[in-house]
């Protein structure tokens, strides 16, 4: 029998985490600048990943029936992925992920003025546009995530001195700009979809600014 237990003292591994990269507003905007005019279908689509946090699969499974015009919301209700050929449409990752999520008036009219080019893009390969159409069909094949990665890396290599994220830093993004305009954790889980306000800390408390010195600051009123 051992008399003591051989990993006692050994320390344990810390494992750090993976550095956040996100782009400010700015960054974002520059990025846009870098589309021509023929890539409006891949503007909307980057301005909606920005402006609303989702996943990719999430963006890439809303059809025109996800939005509601009058009320300025997207719903988010399944998830699309394809694979050797194969398109399948899944529940989002959580039950907490299927959710409405509120959009500005300019994305908004980015996206109907989308729906009408869609439209006539959609006739010129005889397909007829419904509601169950993707938002984000660009041709008479349904836009897929390799599609969005090829596409993203090469507008990005137009500037090599454009700062390098992924397509999943769009949603980091998306909670930097929120931070930034006053959010609090509440609002940003419910936009996420995470299933605990703990997950959402736990990701992104890193980037909430320090508020002590602003809490100190009030307490001068007592003297």
């Amino acid at each position: 029998m051992l008399q003591s237990n051989p990993a006692k003292g050994i320390k344990k591994l810390t494992i750090e985490k993976q550095t956040m990269d996100f782009w400010t507003i700015d960054e974002f905007k520059h990025f846009l600048s870098l589309l021509d005019s023929t890539e409006q279908s891949y503007k909307v689509f980057f301005l909606t990943l920005y402006f609303t946090g989702i996943r990719l699969g999430e963006a890439l499974a809303l059809t025109w029936k996800d939005l509601n015009v009058y009320k300025q919301e997207l719903e988010i209700n399944k998830s699309f992925s394809i694979h050797k050929g194969i398109v399948t449409i899944t529940t989002p990752k959580t039950k907490y992920s299927n959710r409405r999520i509120s959009i500005n008036k300019s994305l908004l009219d980015q996206l109907i003025e989308w729906k009408m080019i869609q439209k006539s893009t959609l006739e010129s390969y005889l397909l007829k546009q419904s509601d169950e159409t993707p938002i984000f069909q660009f041709s008479s094949n349904l836009t897929n995530k390799d599609l969005i990665y090829r596409k993203f890396a090469s507008i990005c290599n137009r500037d090599k001195n454009l700062k390098k994220i992924r397509i999943h830093d769009f949603r980091h993004s998306h909670v930097a700009l929120l931070i930034d305009n006053g959010e609090d954790y509440t609002i940003i889980k419910e936009r996420l979809g995470h299933s605990s306000i703990t997950t959402t800390i736990d990701v992104y408390g890193h980037l909430f600014p320090n508020r002590q010195k602003s809490t100190a600051d009030k307490l001068d009123q007592f003297f």
